[in-house]
């Protein structure tokens, strides 16, 4: 399905029913990434994965990463949804952060993985001369696998084939882009405005969000509290997708936890 927003059309997915959940990928992700909560949270709701613009079968890869909120927005306005929960990882999480910003009524809660909302000078400049790798002769190679090692997925078979995978159709611009916008964005004064409860899933092998990052969002969003998952890096809705979707289902209030069984981890 698609809606049209400004004048992109941005493609999403409409599945099961109930209290709607929108999920948000992160960079160079697609709505295909959260496949195996798509799969098991749709048996308590309306769950809606979207391709944010510039990604998947969505048009707009000129669109500012500043304005991806307003994207969320117009899903909520296309399907009459007066508000949402989200769950978002990374760069879907920040402009789902956007959006409870701005419009707190229309966020009822939150699940953030894995994000960072502003990096101390010495991070900052380590990541953006990784990115940077993008725009050299082959160097996609060299920056997919160093990524994997810092996101502490390398070890992870079925992880790696998705991301090779998908490579064939990356824009290395695009995505050099768009992170040295989510760099140079700091977040932390909007979280203040955030009234809704957030639970932030972390994974304690994630090298390329540091720790302080999530104690920074802990610190500053009034109503947050944070999930740690040992064993995982930063994609644990895919490296643990059991426990990832019992947490979920524990924080969307969706019963027993036997509801948010999927087929394996």
């Amino acid at each position: 399905m698609t809606f049209r927003w400004n004048a992109e059309s941005i493609h999403f997915n409409a599945e099961g029913a109930g209290p709607p959940l929108v999920l948000l990928h992160g960079l160079g992700g697609n709505a295909d990434n959260w496949l195996p909560q798509r799969t098991v949270l749709k048996r308590n709701h309306l769950v809606l994965s979207l391709d944010l613009p510039g990604h998947g079968r969505s048009s707009g890869r000129e669109v500012q990463f500043a304005d991806y909120w307003q994207v969320i927005e117009a899903l909520l306005d296309h399907l009459e949804l007066n508000s949402v929960t989200l769950c978002g990882l990374s760069k879907g999480a920040r402009a789902g952060l956007a959006l409870a910003s701005r419009r707190p009524g229309r966020v009822e809660r939150m699940i953030v993985v894995n994000a960072f909302v502003h990096l101390k000078p010495a991070d900052n400049a380590r990541r953006l001369a990784l990115y940077d790798i993008l725009a050299e002769p082959g160097g996609v190679t060299l920056w997919a696998q160093t990524l994997l090692d810092w996101m502490g997925v390398s070890d992870r078979p079925v992880i790696v084939r998705g991301f090779t995978k998908s490579l064939s159709t990356l824009d290395p611009a695009h995505i050099r882009r768009i992170f040295g916008e989510l760099i140079a964005y700091d977040q932390r004064p909007e979280l203040a405005h955030i009234a809704c409860p957030v639970l932030l899933v972390r994974g304690q092998k994630d090298g390329f969000v540091p720790d302080y990052c999530v104690e920074d969002l802990l610190r500053c969003l009034p109503d947050s509290r944070i999930v740690r998952m040992p064993e995982c890096g930063h994609l644990p809705y895919l490296e643990q997708s059991i426990s990832f979707n019992q947490i979920a289902a524990a924080f969307l209030g969706d019963g027993s936890s036997h509801s948010a069984r999927s087929a394996g981890d």
